[in-house]
């Protein structure tokens, strides 16, 4: 593995000293086009995960994030002007029968046509079994790759008939991991990324390699080597990214060959069962949020929080952290206390769709000054520090930058203190309104978890049986601070400028993935915003048909737009300099959205944030209500920019569960159920 590092530089002379604001403006109702999708039918539903599912933080945090909308690959017209080539543009989405449904842009009509393509096999697993999200990627003008979200992946090919998208699966293949990582229960993959190259075993017969990326959980075999970003030292989840190939005999087109596209689709008998060969795995603690493969065919990059390392290079195993006392993970303080009594749980908690409520049970007489809490948007720290003569059995929590379940609104939450009972009660509002948390803490954190207390009137008897435990110890003394105390004052702003996290990118070799390079910045740390929606645009000087979507990271209150770039053949040039680095994986600070960085982080529901290619604007898409743009004039330097809002929902509950571009400044927003899709025709 190399360990270069590659800088991530600002270039100042796009930064804009002028800028004052955003204007506020609507977009015009003749602008907005709602659309059945899949009719007849109930749209398109997102399986809901069972109350008794076990899945990391991780893994829940990657299917909030899950775009359902899925770009064609003639999205965007080629930059010399050769609108002769364009195909009507396309997105593609799957609906829970499993039924692949094409969304076309009529661009006379300036309306959104649904159709029905073809069934996908839905998979047949076990109750026990959570599948990933079926995922759609286009692989070349002619195919798209479709994964069940279970093991399958099939190789579907698309073509225009007439004014009408028509489809036929060719091919499909089922994804097994190495030998040394397989495990005894049946683990789902997810699709990260696929492109179709050329195939250069056969030139008497047309063909393509179709390169895909899969992540799936591993838990039996090792830990991360390194710890977590959101905890010091714990026993996390491993995710395994692994590199594959199949070989297509006969296609029609590869990326950058576009076929004959008014030849109607002739089915085969059967579809070709095609052997996937694994050409590398890597290992890390989170779900790359990043990935995208490069043009070249020489690797790919992943962007993340957290590093990858081959999976077989030695691991470090680690402490497991139990959430018991004496246990790392939840201390006891270093005062003589004793040891409560094994059968009483360190906390109890209950939830509602919107809160979380935690109680504590501390010394009678217990004061504000003793507790330390703040709340983090994806942790908790809790320090209560009891005087030496306590001879109180209470346990004292002691909690480092606990991994939570799921996101929280840290300005939104707050602790209380009965000091005449030591009830510490902690209120935590929920990032993700109506999502059902299984567990306090994080699955691999929290291994022994404690069960959420259902019925409010146990939940009240547990509060009293804690109060009669806390005011008949020995020596307590009497409460001197009756009043509930938030501790948001003390820890609010802190808690502000310690919530990002650095974004990390890796360069993985396409051959053995023995050459990870980490891309890092230098000095002033970047925080990831997003990326730019995928486009597939023909440039005239490259022969290369797709570039790796840009990505937009936190600088100051702005959000600066990178280019990345690789150098064919890099990598085999020795890393011992950044000079050398930087031909295999650069960063080209190329735009910059004004105040993005500050305006984002207020959009507390936010879903998606995607920004156009060409940086003319950027959407920060809600999960239930507001889209909002932030436009940009590339070139410009201008004092005030536009914000466009426009309210999905109309009045209704919706859940938006997806959104892509569909030509030039067509923004399409998916929802969930019935409510179908709506069209905002932005220029």
């Amino acid at each position: 593995m190399s360990a270069a590092k590659i800088p991530i530089r600002q270039n100042k002379t796009l930064f804009n000293s002028k800028f004052e604001g955003y204007k506020l403006a609507f977009l015009e109702e003749s602008r907005q086009h709602f659309v059945a999708v899949g009719a007849p039918g109930p749209g398109v539903v997102v399986p809901k995960l069972p109350a008794t599912a076990k899945l990391s933080y991780r893994q829940v945090q990657n299917r909030i994030r899950h775009n359902h909308l899925h770009p064609g690959w003639n999205s965007f017209k080629p930059a010399n002007g050769d609108i002769t080539s364009i195909k009507e543009p396309v997105l593609f989405v799957v609906d829970e029968d499993y039924m692949l449904i094409a969304l076309q842009f009529d661009k006379t009509t300036h309306l959104l046509r649904s159709k029905r393509l073809v069934q996908i096999p839905a998979p047949i697993v076990p109750d026990n079994v959570h599948l990933e999200f079926p995922t759609v990627k286009p692989i070349s003008p002619d195919y798209i790759l479709v994964s069940d979200g279970a093991f399958n992946l099939y190789v579907v090919r698309i073509q225009i008939a007439g004014a009408e998208c028509e489809a036929v699966i060719e091919a499909l293949t089922t994804f097994q991991p190495d030998e040394s990582l397989q495990s005894e229960l049946m683990t789902p993959c997810g699709l990260l990324e696929a492109k179709a190259f050329p195939a250069s075993s056969d030139e008497q017969e047309l063909g393509m390699e179709i390169k895909f990326i899969v992540h799936y959980p591993y838990k039996e075999g090792f830990y991360s080597a390194e710890p977590s970003p959101h905890r010091k030292s714990d026993t996390k989840t491993v995710f395994v990214v692994s590199l594959c190939t199949i070989h297509l005999r006969g296609a029609s087109s590869v990326s950058g060959r576009s076929g004959d596209t008014t030849m109607e689709v002739d089915p085969p008998s059967e579809p070709k069962l095609l052997f996937n060969t694994i050409v590398h795995s890597i290992r890390g603690t989170e779900i790359p949020f990043y990935c995208s493969l490069d043009p070249s065919g020489d690797g790919y990059v992943i962007g993340s929080n957290s590093t990858y390392k081959p999976t077989k290079e030695p691991v470090v195993d680690q402490t497991t952290r139990y959430l018991e006392p004496g246990s790392e993970a939840m201390e006891l303080d270093k005062t003589d206390i004793g040891a409560a009594p094994p059968s009483e749980p360190p906390y109890i908690w209950t939830q509602t769709d919107t809160d979380l409520t935690i109680c504590f049970g501390l010394p009678r007489g217990t004061t504000k000054h003793a507790i330390q809490c703040k709340f983090l948007r994806q942790g908790l720290e809790l320090q209560v520090n009891l005087s030496q003569s306590t001879e109180s059995m209470v346990r004292a929590p002691r909690l480092e930058n606990m991994p939570l379940f799921d996101q929280i609104q840290p300005d939104e939450c707050v602790w209380t203190l009965e000091a005449s009972t030591g009830i510490l009660t902690l209120s935590l509002e929920k990032k993700h309104s109506k999502t059902r948390w299984t567990q306090v803490f994080a699955e691999g954190v929290d291994t022994d978890p404690v069960e959420e207390t259902l019925d409010p009137s146990v939940f009240a008897e547990y509060r009293s049986a804690l109060e009669k435990y806390t005011s008949e110890q020995p020596n307590a003394a009497p409460g001197r601070d009756p009043s509930a105390l938030p501790s948001v004052a003390q820890d609010g702003q802190e808690d502000i400028d310690e919530e990002g996290e650095e974004i990390k990118f890796s360069w993985v070799q396409a051959e053995d993935g023995s050459d990870i390079i980490r891309a890092t910045t230098i000095g002033t740390g970047h925080d990831w915003i997003g990326q730019a929606f995928p486009s597939f645009e023909s440039h005239p000087s490259e022969s290369q048909p797709f570039r790796m979507p840009t990505v937009c990271l936190k600088h100051d209150v702005d959000g600066l737009v990178y280019s990345i770039q690789h150098k064919p053949g890099a990598t085999s040039q020795p890393m011992s300099t950044v000079q050398q680095g930087e031909d295999i994986m650069k960063f080209v600070h190329t735009d910059t959205f004004d105040a993005l960085a500050f305006v984002q982080a207020s959009k507390r529901e936010k879903r998606f944030v995607m920004h156009n290619p060409n940086g003319r604007f950027t959407a920060i898409v809600e999960s239930s209500r507001n889209v909002y743009i932030y436009w940009h004039t590339p070139g410009d330097k201008l004092k005030q920019e536009r914000q466009t809002v426009v309210d999905v929902s109309k009045g209704k509950q919706v859940d938006i569960i997806g959104c892509q571009l569909i030509g030039d400044g067509i923004l399409v927003i998916l929802m969930e159920g019935k409510h179908g899709a709506l069209v905002l025709e932005l220029d």
